[in-house]
């Protein structure tokens, strides 16, 4: 896993493509969300419901009918927490095949719920994990699978709460917020957008070596021999 101030480092240098690469519709629909969530049954609010599915993409990840339904169901009955049952949760959602017939551990959606619920837990998400040089775990056992996600989940809330201590992103979220102005997010929640867009843009910034992709370690070294060749040039 990279050191938090390196991670910290290249967002402060890439802060303005990072913030643009986020827009208003995102944020605006988060806060709806977490609106209708706090007023509502959302067992009964189907409109809550669709853009729930739309805005993180579960309608896309083959999924079936009755898994969704419990996963509303779920997060009705969870509203109310403050220690989410990660292993709970997720063997109830376990017993549910996907559209292949396939039971799967779906960690990032079960984070998607808990945030909903209470916004201190941050997301997991392929994205956000990029950044910490972290990747999904390939492991088939379920137990095994769900430790090494909880492991992965803790570094990154460890990660942001460094940076929110420490005041590390002091440029982008500064940004963040003139750009989004009253956008009603909490200093976690901003973190969920920026690293998200942050891995986003890292992909972006990756260029096709002689035998794939470059790692976001050979990337980091790139940028620093452009650094340091600018410098030589001045």
């Amino acid at each position: 896993m990279k050191k938090t101030r390196e991670i910290t480092d290249w967002i402060e240098n890439n802060s303005t493509e990072i913030i643009e690469n986020i827009d208003q519709e995102s944020v605006d629909v988060y806060n709806f969300l977490k609106t209708e969530f706090r007023k509502s049954n959302i067992n009964e609010n189907y409109l809550f419901q669709f853009v729930f599915r739309s805005f993180y993409r579960i309608d896309n990840a083959g999924l079936t009918p009755e898994f969704k339904k419990e996963y509303f169901k779920i997060l009705e009955q969870n509203r109310n927490e403050k220690q989410f049952d990660f292993e709970k949760v997720l063997r109830r959602l376990y017993s549910f095949p996907n559209r292949k017939g396939q039971n799967t551990l779906q960690f990032s959606f079960a984070t998607k719920m808990f945030n909903t619920i209470d916004d201190i837990m941050p997301i997991y998400d392929s994205e956000v994990a990029k950044m910490f040089s972290m990747s999904r775990p390939y492991q088939s056992e379920f137990e095994i699978k769900l430790d090494k996600y909880l492991d992965q989940l803790d570094k990154i809330q460890n990660g942001y709460e460094q940076i929110i201590n420490q005041n590390l992103l002091p440029e982008t979220i500064g940004l963040f917020d003139h750009v989004f102005k009253d956008n009603k997010l909490s200093e976690m929640k901003k973190l969920d957008f920026i690293f998200w867009s942050a891995g986003k843009i890292k992909t972006k910034f990756t260029k096709k070596g002689d035998d794939g992709f470059h790692t976001i370690e050979e990337l980091d070294e790139i940028d620093r021999k452009i650094k340091t060749n600018a410098q030589h040039r001045v």
